[in-house]
């Protein structure tokens, strides 16, 4: 039976692609990239309390909450929109503009793509500059950067977790401004990088919208909670087409104990995710026909040699049978089935990992016995 990869990473959609093959109980999910020291000590605690506010309606705009996060970032709560996730803030922000036409530099979040097809947008797709690290191509950015196009851009980018250099993302927004072009910048994982943010940039940039996810700062995928900056006058536009009450009032309580320890808890945060992503890709390196690529993210790429006569569409199933999901990339556009995802967790699971990793590339060669069938090759040019 052979079956599509899979969308996204997550324990369900690998049962519904693979069924009867992931075990039921211990599962470790390194196909998704929260924050891998779970969530902060004591929310727990905090959303039992707040547990009697799910007998009233929650507050409309989450306004509590935006303020607190606009005074983190030096803006004032009109520069501020919170929703049920970041995915909730992009679907609902595209309707606002009546020239329909993306810009999206590939591979890179999907639901960049889904989110402009749902609307019929015409999308210009950009290849990247190379397919070895699949860095972003200036150039073609660039000539993407018409009137009226809203261009994609993730920092740092989902699946690489390659960060552009801030210069280079200035020089962008400042063509775009020129042109007039949109540019959105997702910033969801950019709090596990040492890169500074371009949240404050909205009050220089008018067309520069930035989204956010404590969803994956805070390992609190179950809640969902996201945000974004922008101007004002977008910002007020873009409410018009959330429905109210769109964050539950857990999620926003626990968005406020989230920011309270913001400061500690992310700096700690980097400071693993550096240490062990490096030591686990040293290690992973070692592994005959594994070579990692070079990440500033809580995940990286690891590139399959075809010599290892081992690639994603059997690496996927074979470590679901053990209870280990990586994420298979091959929906991503412009990746098969030669790229896996590994998103970082504790060292003790990154052990167990890495373990059947090399259980697994010791044995002999079994290409071609893969259950799970690619998407098409796509063009370069």
């Amino acid at each position: 039976m052979t079956l599509p990869p899979p969308r996204h990473g997550g324990i369900d959609e690998a049962r519904l692609l693979l069924p009867g093959v992931v075990p039921e109980g211990d599962v470790l999910d390194f196909s998704i990239n929260v924050n891998p020291l779970g969530p902060p000590d004591g929310l727990t605690e905090a959303l039992e309390e707040a547990l009697e506010a799910v007998t009233r309606y929650p507050e409309v705009s989450s306004d509590t909450l935006a303020k607190r996060l606009a005074d983190s970032h030096g803006l004032t709560p009109e520069h501020l929109i919170v929703g049920n996730g970041t995915a909730d803030l992009l679907f609902a922000l595209l309707p606002q503009f009546s020239r329909r036409r993306a810009a999206i530099p590939y591979p890179t979040f999907i639901e960049y793509e889904r989110a402009c097809g749902v609307y019929g947008w015409d999308i210009r797709h950009i290849p990247p500059a190379n397919t070895r690290d699949f860095s972003f191509d200036l150039e073609r950015i660039e000539a993407a950067l018409a009137d009226g196009v809203i261009l994609f851009l993730c920092q740092p980018n989902n699946p690489t977790g390659r960060c552009l250099p801030s210069a280079a993302v200035e020089w962008i927004l400042e063509e775009a401004a020129r042109k007039g072009g949109v540019v959105v910048l997702d910033e969801a994982f950019l709090p596990f990088t040492d890169a500074p943010s371009f949240v404050p940039w909205v009050t220089r940039f008018e067309r520069l919208i930035v989204l956010r996810s404590m969803t994956k700062s805070f390992a609190i995928p179950g809640l969902r909670l996201g945000y974004a900056a922008a101007a004002p006058r977008m910002i007020e536009a873009w409410k018009r087409f959330l429905p109210p009450w769109n964050v539950n009032a857990l999620a926003q309580a626990a968005g406020l104990f989230c920011l309270e320890r913001e400061k500690e808890y992310l700096t700690e945060s980097r400071r693993f995710v550096r240490s062990e992503r490096e030591r686990l890709m040293i290690q992973i390196r070692e592994v005959p026909f594994l070579h990692p690529l070079p990440s500033e993210a809580n995940f990286f790429l690891v590139f399959l040699d075809p010599a290892g006569g081992i690639d994603a569409d059997a690496l996927y199933p074979d470590l679901a049978k053990q209870g280990l999901l990586v994420r298979h990339c091959g929906s991503f556009r412009g990746m098969g089935s030669r790229h896996i995802r590994i998103g970082l967790k504790t060292r003790p699971e990154n052990q167990r990992l890495l373990d059947s990793l090399w259980n697994l590339f010791s044995k002999p060669s079994r290409a071609g016995e893969g259950s799970i069938e690619t998407t098409a090759p796509i063009s370069m040019a």
